[in-house]
C-alpha cells in the first residue's frame, strides 16, 4: 500500500515523526531509506519543524570502556526510569584505539579518532551512524587547549574551532577553523588565550561559542560569523562566594547560563535572559549535586539543562567511576540515570537526520 502513496505525502508524514522511528523505517523499503537518510532537504526540514515545535529529543553519548568499540546512548527526554539505552555504531572506531567525542551541533558531533600511529578528525551523526572524515589541519602534535562546534545560519556553514599550543610561556594559541562550505581548515588570527585556565569545550548559543575563563572571571566568546573573540561579564555576586564560585558555562532554552558552586552538594543556576546583556543575569534554581553529605565528589559537569531538571556527570574520589544523574530544580532532589565505572566522556546531542558530505 505504501508504494501507492505519493512521495511528497510520505515526506510530510515523516517530517513530524521522531528520529528513532524514522531510523527503524529505513528497513521497510529502499525508497523510504533514501528519503530518510539520503535527502538533505528532507533532513533539514525535519530538523526545522522539530526545532520550531520544540520536539527535538536529546540524548547522551558515552563509551562503555576506554578501549571498547561500543558507545552507549541514553535518551534524556524520557520521563520513565530506567531511561532506555542502546548501542551506537561508530563507523570509524578501530580496535586498540580511542575515539573522543568533544561537542555537538544540530545532531552532529565533532569526534577525534586517536590510533596508534595517526589521529583523524570526523563529523559524526550518532543517530544515523553517518560520518564525514575531515582533512588534516596540521596541528596534530600540539596540545588542544579549547575547541567548539557551531553553525552559521546565514551561510549554511558548520564551523569547528580548535586552539592548539605547545604551552610555551608567552605563546599565543593557534586558531584553526574548519568550514563545511569550503571543506577545509584555515588559520585565523592567534588567540591571546593560550593557557589551560579555560573550559575546553565551547558552549554554542546565539551562533557563538562560549568558554569560562577562570583566571579573569569572564566568559570568552567567539562569534562564528565574523570569527572574532570577545569577552562577556559574569553575574555580580557577593563576597561570600570566592573567586572560584563560577565553574561551568552552559545553554538552556536558547539562553546562556553559568553554574556557581554554592557548597559541596549544591550549585546555583544563573541564566542570561537577554543575550550579551550583563545586567540580565538571573539566578533561577538550586541544582542538587548530591543527596549524600559525606560523598566525596571530585568532578561535576552539567550535560543538559531543561525547564524541570539538569543532567549532571559526576565523579567521586573513591574511584567508582562516573554517573549520570538527573537533578530536579523545584523538588531539589536527584536520581541516578546511569553508572559506568570506566566512562571517559559524556556528550549531549540533539537527535537529527542532518549529515554532511
Amino acid at each position: 500500500m505504501a508504494e501507492h502513496i505519493p512521495e511528497d505525502v510520505i515526506a510530510k508524514i515523516f517530517q513530524r515523526l521522531p528520529v528513532k522511528s524514522l531510523i527503524r523505517f529505513t528497513s521497510v523499503s529502499k525508497r523510504w531509506r533514501l528519503i530518510i537518510l539520503r535527502d538533505p532537504h528532507f533532513a533539514a526540514s525535519h530538523y526545522q519543524i522539530a526545532s520550531h515545535n520544540k520536539t527535538l529529543r536529546h540524548s547522551v553519548c558515552f563509551r562503555i570502556y576506554l578501549d571498547s568499540d561500543r558507545f552507549l546512548e541514553s535518551q534524556t527526554t524520557s520521563s520513565s526510569f530506567p531511561i532506555l539505552k542502546r548501542d551506537l555504531r561508530c563507523p570509524f572506531k578501530k580496535p586498540h584505539s580511542m575515539v573522543l567525542v568533544y561537542c555537538s551541533c544540530r545532531g552532529l558531533t565533532f569526534a577525534v579518532f586517536n590510533g596508534e600511529q595517526k589521529i583523524e578528525w570526523y563529523i559524526w551523526n550518532p543517530s544515523t551512524g553517518l560520518s564525514l572524515k575531515l582533512p588534516d589541519h596540521g596541528g596534530t602534535h600540539e596540545f588542544l587547549i579549547f575547541t567548539g562546534f557551531g553553525y552559521v545560519s546565514a551561510t549554511d556553514d558548520y564551523k569547528i574551532l580548535i586552539a592548539n599550543s605547545s604551552l610555551e610561556e608567552g605563546e599565543h594559541a593557534k586558531i584553526r577553523i574548519f568550514s563545511s562550505q569550503s571543506k577545509s581548515w584555515r588559520r585565523i588570527q592567534d588567540s591571546p588565550y593560550s593557557d589551560l585556565s579555560m573550559t575546553v569545550v565551547g558552549i554554542l548559543c546565539n551562533e557563538a561559542l562560549h568558554w569560562l575563563r577562570f583566571n579573569d572571571d569572564v566568559i570568552v566568546a567567539f562569534d562564528l560569523a565574523n570569527e572574532k573573540f570577545r569577552t562577556m561579564a559574569l553575574p555580580v555576586v557577593g563576597e561570600e562566594y570566592g573567586g572560584d564560585y563560577f565553574r561551568h558555562v552552559g545553554e538552556s532554552g536558547g539562553c546562556l547560563c553559568v553554574f556557581g558552586q554554592a557548597d559541596v552538594t549544591t550549585m546555583h543556576l544563573w541564566v542570561m535572559t537577554e543575550y550579551d546583556k550583563g545586567n540580565s543575569w538571573t539566578k533561577l534554581f538550586k541544582v542538587r549535586v548530591s543527596d549524600q553529605p559525606n560523598e566525596q565528589i571530585s568532578f561535576v559537569q552539567p550535560i543538559l539543562v531543561t525547564e524541570t531538571c539538569t543532567f549532571l556527570e559526576i565523579h567521586t574520589e573513591l574511584g567508582s567511576g562516573a554517573k549520570l544523574v538527573r537533578s530536579y530544580h523545584k523538588e531539589e532532589k536527584i536520581e541516578e540515570v546511569h553508572v559506568d565505572r570506566y566512562r571517559r566522556e559524556m556528550i549531549r546531542y540533539e537527535e537529527s537526520l542532518l549529515w554532511l558530505e
